[in-house]
């Protein structure tokens, strides 16, 4: 799953969170928490979903299929807000 913020969106790291935060007609922000900024953070670096999900799963002793369903939940969101675009292969 390749992603990329859109134009004009802003990612803003705070305090262990961040924000997102998108300009123009269709503005909007956003407020993640740490482990949703380290899937994004990883997603947006290049890594595929299956290798954010084995990274999250193990640091955090959380199923892999629940882990994958939030990763998928919250690149729907980012979508759906026009902050990001996202190609689903990987």
């Amino acid at each position: 799953m390749a992603i990329q913020l859109n134009k004009g969106v802003v990612l803003q790291e705070v305090d262990g969170q961040a924000v997102l935060v998108g300009t123009g007609r269709k503005a909007a922000y956003w407020r993640i928490n740490g482990t949703a900024l380290l899937m994004l953070k990883r997603l947006l670096d290049g890594d595929t979903a299956t290798e954010v999900v084995e990274s999250i799963a193990q640091i955090h002793d959380i199923d892999r299929v629940r882990v994958k369903a939030d990763i998928d939940q919250l690149v729907a969101a980012l979508v759906e807000a026009r902050l990001i675009r996202a190609d689903s292969s990987d």
